[in-house]
């Protein structure tokens, strides 16, 4: 249930600058206040290797708890910050229950892969150059096993991850 009456507190949307969600977050919590950043963890590829990360949900956004009675000026003024944002010049609350179904997500979700079964691959590299396979699963950390179909069937094959991009 959304807080209504004037000077309680509320959550609100801080705009961060580019690339400064965490500075943002740090930099308000060291000054009391309560945030939250809503994180999904995923899988990327680099230099041919899966790493798992955590990246904002809402990249450049972050919620803040904030007495509605105003304060808005040491928020605005913190380093990462770029603004509150506003309606009419007026900071807009955002409903609890809102965030409270963001948190109790974010707590309970599932890691997002760099592939899944079923996604059509291109090979890049290697004597099956230019052709599509379909991605089966992962085969340790460097490695993907594919289908591709060739002479009217099937064949399973075990390539590098540096030599697979998704199609």
């Amino acid at each position: 249930m959304t807080n209504t009456a004037a000077g309680q507190d509320a959550w609100y949307v801080v705009q961060c600058r580019a690339n400064q969600n965490y500075r943002a977050r740090e930099n308000l919590e060291n000054q009391g206040f309560t945030c939250f950043l809503p994180e999904l963890s995923v899988e990327r590829l680099r230099a041919g290797r899966r790493i798992q990360r955590e990246e904002p949900l809402f990249p450049g956004y972050l919620f803040i708890r904030l007495d509605r009675a105003g304060g808005w000026h040491t928020v605005r003024s913190t380093r990462g910050v770029q603004k509150l944002v506003t309606f009419g010049n007026q900071p807009v609350p955002v409903p609890d229950r809102v965030v409270e179904e963001l948190q109790t997500r974010t707590e309970s979700q599932h890691q997002e892969q760099a592939f899944a079964p079923g996604d059509t691959l291109r090979i890049e590299n290697g004597p099956f150059k230019d052709l599509e396979a379909v991605f089966q699963r992962f085969d340790g950390q460097e490695r993907v096993i594919v289908l591709m179909g060739m002479l009217h069937k099937q064949h399973q094959l075990t390539l590098s991850i540096k030599d697979v991009s998704r199609h």
